[in-house]
């Protein structure tokens, strides 16, 4: 990467300064494997179509009203963005296909759920409710050139792996309190913040984690991608769960009219910030 370009990248103070320089990106080819074959990756973002995300609504985002919830997910596919960015439509058309109506159920759980109650499932929200839900949370996909409805995981990773840098601006400029990686987050965790893979003394039954990035602790939740199978009632009481032991596990208690922590354990992640 020439040096000229990373210094750009690192002074971008805005997410539209970042994209354009991303798009601008001199193009790469990267190779991985794929069982015994070699597979070869052009990635070249002003040549396709180059899908930007973010903040979905700012306005909403930088309020102070709301968790900022990010949502880590692997591509967006189309050819029809013209102009457009994928924070942008979510924004204007407050989509409700299948995968979105999860996201605002997702996310409503999440804003209405403490360490003393998870929030009751809704089936259906709102129409108000599904637009405001998906107006408090940002995107980030790991490739931003237009992929399939199928993500083929070795070219995502090739993806990460060769615009690491820009992702990490990104995710600073967007700046989360919780992140939600829909199968993404082994790739964000090696690849992206270059932090060894997890083990059995460092991973997390529960699948959350505390860690420090970009100056500052957030809450990773390692989950599944929202266009999975399982049933709505499934996904949703099983992400509120995990969302719930994180937040006692910060949750200050009072033993023997002391204060204490429940659980939390950061030498867990000592050797990864």
């Amino acid at each position: 990467m020439p040096a000229d370009y990373q210094k750009k990248i690192e002074d971008a103070s805005t997410l539209d300064e970042l994209f354009t320089l991303w798009r601008g990106k001199a193009p790469e080819s990267f190779e991985y494997t794929y069982g015994k074959r070699s597979i070869q990756v052009n990635i070249d973002h002003g040549k396709n179509v180059f899908i930007a995300d973010g903040i979905v609504n700012p306005e909403v985002w930088n309020s102070g009203d709301k968790k900022r919830i990010l949502f880590i997910m692997k591509e967006a596919y189309g050819s029809d963005w013209d102009n457009r960015t994928l924070a942008s439509w979510l924004r204007m058309y407050h989509p409700t296909l299948p995968m979105w109506r999860r996201v605002a159920r997702w996310t409503y759980g999440i804003q209405h759920t403490d360490a003393n109650e998870i929030a009751r499932y809704k089936a259906n929200l709102t129409d108000e409710q599904h637009a405001e839900s998906l107006e408090q949370i940002a995107i980030l996909n790991l490739k931003k050139s237009n992929g399939d409805s199928a993500s083929d995981y070795g070219e995502i990773d090739a993806y990460a792996r060769e615009d690491h840098l820009e992702i990490l601006k990104e995710f600073s400029l967007i700046d989360p309190d919780i992140v939600i990686c829909g199968s993404t987050f082994g790739t964000m965790l090696t690849t992206v913040l270059q932090k060894p893979p997890l083990n059995d003394s460092t991973g997390n039954d529960n699948w959350y984690y505390f860690m420090n990035v970009a100056r500052k602790e957030r809450l990773f939740i390692d989950y599944y991608h929202p266009a999975n199978h399982w049933s709505d009632l499934m996904n949703y009481y099983g992400l509120m769960g995990i969302y719930q032991q994180a937040l006692k596990e910060k949750q200050p208690v009072v033993r023997n009219g002391r204060q204490a922590t429940v659980g939390y354990q950061p030498n867990v992640w000592k050797n990864r910030e």
